[in-house]
């Protein structure tokens, strides 16, 4: 008799998205899929039996679809997407947006995968995109600031005044309560909830960068949208800001290893964290990030779940 799905940890109840027909959906992030390289608060030697847990995690499920919320590889190079699409075999329908580590810089120069082609493989049709998966609109947005042919200077996000006005027109003709906008870089709630465990805990560093959420910001909330997801900073989290409700997807790749779950019908949104490997795992993973800041703000964030109750 097979085992059973984990039944995951509950990280919120939210009072929205809501779908008329129940939609089951996995959401991942910051996989950092490594070919040849070891150690570090990501565990790279690990990152390949992590992705093959996600795939369990979600084929054990029944899902009406999967969000990749960015950093799929360790450096963004073909033979890491090779292995991803190797590794990934999902049943779901599966999209992803590109993350700060999958799209070439000038700064951190090799052989890259072309953004066509990272759009053609993870895309349903290119970047930005709008996929209807289950009862619930996904809208996937490009927040690299590297261009086809133009690498980036800076591993900051950016949105593009184009992203900007295609996700107004098409926000427009969508049921907001039914709606999820999904990208990588961090809106800057989720960056000041960063700096306030610096008050408490070694958090050292700056909060990684966000050249211009302001438009992005001010659009979401004209237009309700129910939920947007983002990755990038590796902990799990829900902000609440501006009229926008944020979740930060914890890593694939580092601690506390898990995807999210999330089940959406009239009531609202329940999100468990399913893990994706065992208590040596976990422990091996806590050795190699203790001193790193997002593995100690995963562990305190960790210790508050639920991080939110909509339905007390």
């Amino acid at each position: 008799m097979p085992a059973r799905p984990h039944p995951g940890q509950l990280l919120a109840r939210l009072e929205r998205p809501t779908a008329t027909d129940p939609t089951r959906l996995a959401v991942c992030s910051d996989i950092h899929l490594a070919t040849d390289a070891t150690g570090t608060w990501k565990v790279f030697h690990r990152t390949e039996r992590h992705l093959r847990g996600a795939v369990r995690a979600v084929n054990e499920r029944d899902l009406d679809g999967v969000i990749v919320a960015g950093d799929l590889t360790r450096n963004g190079v073909p033979a890491e997407f090779d292995l991803f699409d190797e590794l990934a075999d999902f049943e779901p329908p599966t999209v992803a947006v590109p993350g700060n580590h999958d799209f070439p810089t000038t700064f951190d120069e090799h052989e890259s995968l072309p953004i066509p082609e990272f759009e053609e493989r993870y895309t349903p049709g290119g970047l930005p995109f709008r996929i209807r998966l289950g009862d619930i609109a996904v809208f996937g947005l490009d927040s690299h600031a590297a261009t086809p042919g133009s690498p980036a200077e800076t591993w900051d996000g950016r949105i593009s005044s184009e992203q900007l006005m295609w996700l107004d027109e098409e926000l427009t003709e969508t049921d907001a309560d039914a709606s999820i906008v999904v990208i990588h870089h961090n809106l800057p709630a989720t960056g000041d909830l960063y700096a306030r465990y610096g008050d408490e805990l070694p958090v050292q560093g700056e909060v990684p960068g966000f050249s211009n959420p302001e438009p992005l910001v001010d659009l979401l909330a004209l237009h309700d949208v129910a939920l947007v997801v983002t990755g990038h900073l590796h902990f799990p989290a829900i902000e609440r800001a501006d009229g926008v409700t944020e979740l930060t997807v914890p890593a694939v790749s580092s601690f506390p290893h898990g995807l999210l779950v999330l089940d959406i019908d009239e009531r609202g949104t329940v999100v468990q964290l399913v893990p994706l490997t065992d208590g040596e795992g976990m422990v091996e993973s806590i050795a190699h990030g203790y001193e790193k800041d997002r593995v100690l703000l995963s562990a305190a964030q960790l210790a508050t779940f639920p991080l939110v109750d909509d339905f007390e």
